[in-house]
């Protein structure tokens, strides 16, 4: 006797076929990130990159703020004792500094 029933279940994809497509989708990114231009590597090497010239812009605009340059303070005592005074606010032991606020 031949059974007449047939299966009416849907067809379900293998879990295997789900988990081998899973798997090379992960390793095909993984690949695409470590290998490509946009590698971690180079964004490691950009991000150092971009601190270090940060670091510059800000060292550089110290010395425009400033009125004198290293050399100059370093050939002139009286210029140095004067960028002391002025900039640093030293003073000698017997004298009294006053700084004044412009507001």
């Amino acid at each position: 006797m031949q059974d007449n029933t047939q299966n009416t279940e849907p067809a379900r994809p293998n879990r295997k076929v789900i988990w081998a497509v899973y798997a090379v989708t992960i390793v095909a990114f993984l690949f695409y990130i470590i290998f490509s231009d946009h590698a971690y590597k180079t964004h490691k090497e950009l991000n150092r990159k971009i601190a270090n010239l940060e670091k510059k812009i800000v060292n550089t605009q110290h010395q425009v703020s400033n009125e004198y340059t290293y050399d100059q303070l370093m050939a002139d005592s009286v210029l140095l004792e004067k960028y002391a005074r002025e900039q640093l606010n030293m003073h000698k032991a017997d004298e009294d500094v006053f700084i004044l606020i412009y507001e």
